[in-house]
């Protein structure tokens, strides 16, 4: 499994990962206006993340700068760590079981001196600043994990068990299991590229997975793999869980694209979209990002809807016109989104029919696309066209 490069720095402190703002230069300015340094404290056992962010420009405050020379990031990152290394966290209020996000700042307040730990051979810039301000907060960047203790309906399987076979997209990896010789789909909170909403996404594919078990046509939760939550301040404690599923025939956009359709069953596949997208509308629910790649095919070649959690994204391709100019789709009332998805099937099967419309049921298809991409006053319900494909296709 991926795992984050880290840099030890000796008992007690371990590097992460190293950030600053990159508008600097743009602005004329010869150093970032903040900058930020995530690490790993180790004291009895335990182990608490800190991100340390500094905000303002070091030049300001040091007497020896030099106004002409500008540092390289890697001279910048290395001496932010070597202030790092001589900051006391003892001292400090750190949270256990998250990140601990220490702030500096400029202020005209008086505020208590930063604690340091005296080394004399230190020559830092870093350590003649003044003024500072020192706060402390979780940090909102941080990777949520959901809770293990949450979704105990899915099979347990150890992460030890799985091995990677190759990463489909950013965070999302086919696994081969060792016991069982079987694939899997194996989904990771901590990629490359995290926001905080991600954890969101996760949390509520997870739920949906759970409500919607053993509903045909719609992606099967196979088990969920376990490994300890990173930010445990005492590693012997909580542990995370990341949803697991594999549907082996490719997905619809591969067989589009390649001009396979013909090679499958695809009448039936309408159908099989159609009806599970009724049942996630039936639970008030919404897909909003429906299209040929979240749509797979299992070893039957049937038709399986996966991408679940309604929340993830909104491809603007892929958007019924009366939204594509929306800022924050999501907060749609219920029948807006809904609408939304309903247009997205329909753009789906008009695809479908480009490749069989020489045949009857091929103009079936067109005929239900063209109704189901209509203007929202006059466009068919879903029921409808289902009702009419299942009537066609029997």
């Amino acid at each position: 499994m991926p795992a984050s490069a880290s840099k030890s720095t000796g008992p007690g402190l371990e590097y992460k990962s190293y950030c600053e703002d990159i508008d600097f230069k743009a602005e004329g300015k010869q150093e970032p206006n903040s900058r930020s340094q995530t690490v790993v404290y180790h004291r009895h056992n335990k182990r608490w993340w800190i991100r340390v962010t500094f905000h303002g420009n070091f030049s300001s405050f040091s007497s020896c700068a030099d106004p002409g020379q500008i540092k390289s990031k890697r001279e910048r990152r290395n001496e932010f760590q070597d202030f790092i290394t001589i900051l006391d966290f003892q001292s400090q209020a750190l949270l256990d079981n998250t990140v601990t996000e220490l702030i500096l700042e400029e202020s005209t307040k008086a505020t208590a001196a930063i604690k340091v730990h005296d080394d004399p051979e230190n020559t830092n810039r870093v350590i003649e600043l003044k003024n500072l301000q020192l706060s402390l907060r979780e940090d909102p960047l941080r990777v949520i994990y959901p809770p293990a203790c949450q979704f105990t309906t899915f099979r347990t399987i150890r992460l030890a068990e799985l091995v990677q076979e190759y990463e489909i997209a950013n965070g999302v990896f086919r696994v081969l299991h060792k016991g069982n010789n079987k694939s899997y789909v194996l989904k990771m909170v901590n990629r490359p590229f995290y926001q905080p909403r991600d954890s969101d996404v996760i949390r509520q594919e997870l739920e949906n997975l759970e409500q919607f078990k053993s509903i045909a046509g719609i992606v099967q939760p196979a088990g969920a793999a376990v490994l300890p939550n990173p930010y445990m301040t005492d590693p012997q404690n909580c542990y995370q869980r990341y949803l697991l599923e594999y549907y082996s025939g490719g997905t619809l956009q591969h067989v589009l694209k390649e001009r396979r359709v013909r090679e499958f069953c695809w009448e039936q596949w309408a159908v099989q979209i159609g009806n599970a997208l009724d049942t996630i509308h039936w639970e008030k629910k919404t897909l909003m990002d429906l299209k040929p790649s979240n749509v797979v095919l299992d070893e039957q070649g049937n038709a399986v809807l996966i991408d679940i959690s309604g929340i993830g994204g909104v491809t603007y391709e892929w958007r019924a016109p009366e939204i594509q100019d929306e800022i924050s789709p999501f907060d749609l009332p219920f029948q807006a989104r809904r609408w939304n998805d309903v247009w997205a099937y329909g753009a789906i099967i008009k695809q479908l029919a480009s490749q069989v419309e020489d045949c009857p049921f091929g103009r079936t298809l067109k005929m239900v696309a063209d109704h189901l991409t209509k203007d929202i006053h006059t466009k068919w319900t879903l029921s409808e066209a289902i009702s009419q494909l299942e009537a066609s296709v029997s």
